[in-house]
């Protein structure tokens, strides 16, 4: 059985690969934008990364608000 303890440590590892992840699609989304100021075709692309970017940053928030509000009613 899995304690709340290991399951907040589990969630906090996601938490952290979420961060990577926006971190990562940033750089890739600053390329493109670099890529369209140089007349390249890059629209389909950056609209992408933006799309999946904005889903992390979601994921991101949700996984934050579960940590506190389990932090917050197990340390009490």
């Amino acid at each position: 059985m899995v304690t709340i303890m290991k399951r907040l440590r589990l969630i906090e590892r996601k938490l952290q690969v979420v961060k990577k992840q926006r971190e990562f699609l940033m750089f890739e989304e600053a390329k493109l934008v670099r890529m369209m100021h140089q007349k390249k075709d890059a629209a389909k692309s950056l609209a992408a990364v933006r799309k999946e970017r904005f889903l992390l940053m979601a994921q991101e928030a949700k996984l934050l608000r579960f940590l506190k509000q389990n932090k917050h009613a197990f340390s009490i």
